[in-house]
């Protein structure tokens, strides 16, 4: 008797550990929701920024960059002037490890590292991209630590 009850909590206790690792299965995010629900969490501002050695713009005129974003669009603020070019505003995608971000034009980000804090996106501006009509240019890899 004390065998067949042993056996039938036994049971009891594997199948509602079956049940319960199941429903975590179904309810888990993707990686790529994961960067969207992290991504449109809160207003990114400026922590620091590593710009080309060529480029018009240095990191000190960044700090008061700004980047939000909603399930589609994103919003950016605080650039230097004429260097809207280097991350404009609008649409984007997220890939699906949620590795990168693809913008309207193009450009893929590589975000990494990306947590609830700070993301690190890495991307490069095409050469020959001015600054106000000017001939100092954009053109190079960016990394941006945002907050």
């Amino acid at each position: 008797m004390k065998i067949l009850r042993l056996t039938a909590l036994s049971l009891i206790a594997v199948t509602t550990l079956l049940f319960f690792q199941n429903c975590d299965d179904k309810n888990k995010e993707s990686a790529m929701e994961v960067t969207k629900r992290i991504l449109t969490s809160k207003t990114w501002v400026y922590g620091s920024v590593n710009t080309p050695d060529n480029s018009a713009t240095i990191g000190t005129d960044w700090v008061e960059f700004t980047v939000s974003f909603t399930e589609t669009n994103m919003t950016t603020a605080g650039h230097y002037t004429g260097a809207e070019a280097v991350w404009p505003s609008g649409t984007y995608t997220v890939s699906e490890d949620g590795k990168s971000v693809t913008r309207q034009d193009g450009i893929v980000m590589q975000l990494n590292p990306i947590s609830e804090t700070n993301f690190t996106s890495i991307f490069s501006v095409p050469p020959g991209t001015e600054i106000g009509g000017r001939i100092a240019a954009l053109g190079g890899e960016y990394t941006f630590n945002m907050k």
